[in-house]
This record gives structure tokens, C-alpha cells and sequence, in this order.
């Protein structure tokens, strides 16, 4: 995330913490102490409830653990017990995940090799003075619980455009696309909206996944020719690439977008390169892009 290096200070209140990854990853991991015991914790926005690593801890009430923990404003909180069976670790191992059950109450800013939390909301006219630019969350990702929609999970988004195909996309910090760069999951409604309105999507190859039900395999589509551009809310364009995957996610007991009948997407991790500088702010239900002007103006259709 070198071009988000240039905002070495937290443009929101917020304590500092370095990033760390898996070797080749994209997902982000902090350290943190639960109940005293210090570890990696992935900071993951596609999961809505926290967890601890089952090998560490034990339950405190059937499968879940009341733990403090050393993020700011924090006590503690409930944590789900996982076996966490990846095979890749970051140098000193995974402790636990956060999802947005305490993510959705912190604003989170992600820079370059360093991400800082704070209990504060941001204040808009600072970030539009360092030319963020915001992407309301209204229905999505709130402190809130009764502004989500009954048919979402408190998770971010974005909006995206794939030559006349709007849709909004789950930012989802846990997905480590190390194998696809730029990988964007959709569901069978999105690929079928895709094809109707003439995007030719062009099969690479098959990849594995893990999942709640098992291993399954997924189609792996690349569409030649075309950008993929990040949007507001308002269907103003922010960034853009050309080099994306699209997987196709098909509907299992898991739930998620797959699930879900309307044109739906995830993006994974690697997309935190891309952005430079994102900044999460759930208490006031915007998320904040890195809109460097000079990039936009070489593009803006």
C-alpha cells in the first residue's frame, strides 16, 4: 500500500498499530492481548462476529469466550472459539479475528504498513481536505444496528461499474486472494445480469475454496478489454483497474452474497493496495477512498 504511505499521521483520532501479513497475503493483522495473551488478530470486515483461537483459549460458555481485550475503548467482549486450519500463518500465528461485531464500533484507518483504530468519529471536512472522498453506507455498515437492512450483514461496500452493470461489493479484509489478484466474488444473479447486458466473460480456470459446508470448486472469469471502476454511492467514479478476477459464487447453506437473489459482489483483500488509503467510519456510516485527482482526471468517463 505505498501510496497510501503519504498519510503517516491518523487523519481521524486513532492509535497507531504496524500491519503484518501472511507471507504473500493481503489481509490485514494486528497484534493484540486477550486476557492477557498477546497474538495476531485479523482485522476482517466480512465477518460480523469476533473470534479466538480455540488452541488458546478455553470456552467460558459452551463455544464462546468473555475476554478483555487491548483495543481502544474496549473492555472486552464475547468471542467465538474457532479452530483456525489455514494453510498460511503470519510469523507469530493467528489468535483471533474482528469482525465489524466491534469493528462497526471503532474508526479504523488503513495506511501504507499501518492501520489506527479510534473510538472517535472522523471529522468529514479534515478528510475531504487530504481529498478522501465518502461513500455512504446507507442499509450496509453502521454502529447502528437499526440502519441495516434486514437483508444485509453489518458489512462495508463499495459500488461498482463493469461496463453498464451497477452493483455494490462487500469489502471483505478476511478474503486473501492471494492466488487471483484483485479478486471480486459474485453471485449467480450479478453473472447473469453481466451476460445479459453483453460483458464476455472469458473462463481461466477453477479454483478451490474452503467453505462452510467443505471444499467446492469455483469458475474463474477474466473480462477482456474492460476496467473495472470503483464508485460512489452516487455512481461517481473514485479508482479504477484493469487487472480483476471474477469468481463466480454459487448459492450453498453458507448464506452471503450467494445466497442472496439480487446482483451481488465481494472484493478480496488485495483491493487495500489498490485504494491507498481507506477509512472506516461506522458511527458516522461513510467509508472514505483515497481520490487522488490527478489519477482521476487521466480517466474520468
Amino acid at each position: 500500500m505505498k501510496n497510501g504511505d503519504r498519510y503517516s499521521e491518523p487523519l481521524c483520532d486513532g492509535r497507531r498499530y504496524e500491519m503484518s501479513a501472511v507471507p504473500n497475503g493481503a489481509s490485514p493483522y494486528i497484534g493484540l492481548r486477550a486476557d492477557g495473551i498477546s497474538g495476531q488478530f485479523l482485522m476482517d470486515y466480512g465477518a460480523t462476529r469476533s473470534s479466538l483461537s480455540e488452541s488458546a483459549f478455553a470456552a467460558s460458555d459452551g463455544s464462546v469466550r468473555n475476554a478483555a481485550l487491548s483495543l481502544p475503548s474496549f473492555k472486552g467482549g464475547n468471542f467465538d472459539l474457532r479452530h483456525y486450519d489455514f494453510p498460511l500463518q503470519t510469523t507469530e500465528g493467528q489468535l483471533g479475528v474482528i469482525g465489524t461485531d466491534f469493528l462497526s464500533l471503532l474508526s479504523v484507518q488503513f495506511t501504507g504498513s499501518a492501520i489506527f483504530l479510534g473510538a472517535q468519529p472522523c471529522q468529514p471536512n479534515a478528510l475531504r481536505a487530504h481529498r478522501l472522498i465518502p461513500i455512504a453506507q446507507n442499509g450496509f455498515f453502521s454502529s447502528y444496528p437499526s440502519m441495516i437492512d434486514g437483508g444485509h450483514p453489518n458489512v462495508p461496500v463499495l459500488f461498482l461499474r463493469l461496463g453498464e452493470v451497477h452493483t455494490w461489493a462487500q469489502i471483505d479484509t478476511g478474503y486473501d486472494d492471494t492466488v487471483y489478484t484483485h479478486s471480486v466474488d459474485i453471485n449467480e444473479a450479478l453473472y447473469k445480469r453481466l451476460v445479459d447486458n453483453g460483458i464476455k466473460l472469458e473462463r481461466l480456470a477453477g479454483i478451490s475454496v474452503s467453505t462452510c459446508e467443505g471444499r467446492e470448486s469455483r469458475n474463474v472469469y477474466t473480462v477482456k478489454g474492460r476496467s473495472l471502476v470503483i464508485e460512489t454511492d452516487q455512481a461517481k467514479p473514485i479508482k479504477r483497474t484493469e487487472t480483476f478476477h471474477l469468481i463466480l459464487k454459487s448459492a450453498n447453506g453458507c448464506g452471503g452474497i450467494g445466497a442472496m437473489t439480487t446482483p451481488a459482489a465481494q472484493l478480496g483483500a488485495s483491493f487495500l493496495q489498490l485504494f491507498g488509503t481507506v477509512v472506516f467510519d461506522p458511527r458516522s456510516g461513510i467509508v472514505w477512498l483515497d481520490g487522488n485527482a490527478d489519477e482521476r482526471k487521466k480517466w474520468t468517463e
